[in-house]
């Protein structure tokens, strides 16, 4: 009696069956889930994909740190003597061409190339990666604007390939094996593992990228990261004594910024691959002296226009970043920041000198946030940081990237002001990429555009 007290308290009838009603629950709902523990995909994981990007984040953490020291000691070489840094780019871009004559697939940034390598079936040749390497290293160690995430991303996914094949992966796991590679070397040499994990990513599928390697890569990029730290030291690229802030009356003027960044790096897009293609009219191999002998009375005119010796040595230290970040430049040098900034390496990297587009465009968007930064003096440092990101997501379209990355790089959380720019300035880039090989979905209408794929639907039985 009980029990049908019950019932009809609950369910308004004494004859419901109950062990009937939860059986039709079970048949319709936990049935077709197919609910299921993939014990072989663990055991892959764990046998195969985790030594793997363990062993890849050791070697790309040696290697990076055996570069960046390589480098360190070259540039407190030069920085002896200011008119070092104004020789010495000759001397690089002579060894440059004798290198690029026969082997032109290292000339230049490398992303551009390799967002194109990944997505065929070869593996990237060994004397590649060995002539990436010499050229960058001696690119890098000062006299040149040029990132280090270029050569690290071409050398990481090289290296990527080649340590999967010796552990046995077939070429079905190519391109994996190359974006593990490439985000575990540049998240040490950037020191900033889980934004170049993502910016690997993002880089290559823009808009829609796989998530697939995402956990070996972040495994790789942590190991790589902290097999760096233990050599080279745990400290940020980006160094500042203040501490951001901002308020809501700034966010106006942070999204006016995003247009302004979008708008300059548009520029820089036009202007950098109008001298690329330029370039091609002269002999691969003197290419990188004939644009360093242009770009270098462009550098003069940077040095003694910022008063700023660090602007010379960017890809060593990126003090010019932390720089820009605190320092109240005035509007007509940060003006002058862009403008030699974008001459100087559609010169020399767009006339195939080594070295990544990313540091250019931070420094593009440091300046930029500079200059907004004088309408809120107080907030100087959310602006610039800000301005990083906001370029960063303009030239590669890679906005979740950018914003972690900027994150690790600084060790400071200004994400919210960030977002605002980062945004505005991604949303106005549609329709162009720094990078070459990067393909737009939107160009196109957006009806045509399907956010998933469409799966056919099929019957299952308990």
């Amino acid at each position: 009696m009980f029990i049908d007290l019950i019932k009809r308290l609950i369910f308004g009838s004494s004859d419901v069956q109950i062990a009937k009603k939860i059986k039709s629950v079970c048949e319709k709902t936990l049935c077709p889930l197919d609910i299921r523990v993939d014990s072989f995909s663990i055991v892959f994981f764990l046998g195969r994909w985790l030594p793997f990007s363990v062993a890849v984040g050791v070697t790309m953490g040696v290697i990076a740190s055996l570069m960046d020291l390589i480098v360190i000691e070259i540039n407190g070489f030069l920085s002896t003597d200011v008119i070092y840094l104004f020789i010495y780019p000759i001397f690089v871009a002579i060894i440059t061409g004798m290198v690029i004559k026969n082997n032109k697939e290292v000339a230049g940034p490398g992303i551009g190339f390799s967002i194109l390598h990944l997505k065929s079936k070869k593996y990237l040749k060994f004397k590649y990666i060995i002539g990436k390497l010499v050229i960058s290293v001696l690119t890098l160690s000062g006299g040149f604007i040029a990132g280090r995430e270029g050569p690290s991303f071409f050398l990481g996914i090289g290296l990527g390939e080649w340590i999967g094949k010796a552990y046995g992966f077939g070429k079905k796991f190519k391109n994996m094996l190359a974006l593990i590679g490439g985000g575990a070397f540049t998240g040490a040499l950037l020191k900033a593992p889980l934004g170049s994990a993502i910016f690997a990513m993002e880089l290559e599928d823009m808009y829609d990228f796989d998530y697939r390697p995402f956990i070996p890569m972040i495994v790789a990029s942590i190991v790589s990261y902290l097999t760096f730290s233990f050599f080279r030291g745990n400290h940020a690229f980006i160094t500042l004594t203040q501490k951001p802030i901002w308020d809501l009356n700034s966010i106006p003027y942070i999204i006016a910024m995003g247009f302004a960044v979008s708008a300059v790096i548009y520029i820089y897009t036009l202007f950098f691959h109008f001298f690329v293609e330029f370039a091609k009219i002269i002999p691969i191999g003197r290419r990188p002296l004939v644009g360093t002998i242009f770009a270098i009375p462009f550098m003069v005119a940077l040095y003694y226009y910022s008063s700023n010796i660090e602007v010379l040595s960017a890809p060593v230290h990126m003090t010019i970043l932390s720089d820009l970040a605190q320092l109240n430049f005035t509007i007509p040098v940060d003006i002058a920041i862009i403008v030699f900034t974008i001459i100087i390496t559609s010169f020399t990297l767009g006339f195939g000198i080594p070295g990544g587009l990313i540091l250019p465009v931070l420094i593009i968007g440091a300046a930029l946030g500079n200059i907004f930064g004088h309408i809120f003096p107080h907030q100087m440092v959310m602006f610039t940081l800000a301005g990083m990101g906001a370029a960063l997501s303009a030239a590669a379209k890679t906005p979740l990237a950018a914003i972690v990355m900027i994150t690790e790089m600084s060790h400071d959380d200004v994400v919210i002001p960030m977002t605002a720019a980062v945004i505005t300035s991604y949303l106005t880039s549609f329709g162009y990429s720094l990078y070459l090989g990067q393909e737009n979905i939107f160009r196109s209408s957006l009806k045509d555009f399907k956010p998933y794929k469409e799966y056919p639907k099929k019957d299952k039985e308990c």
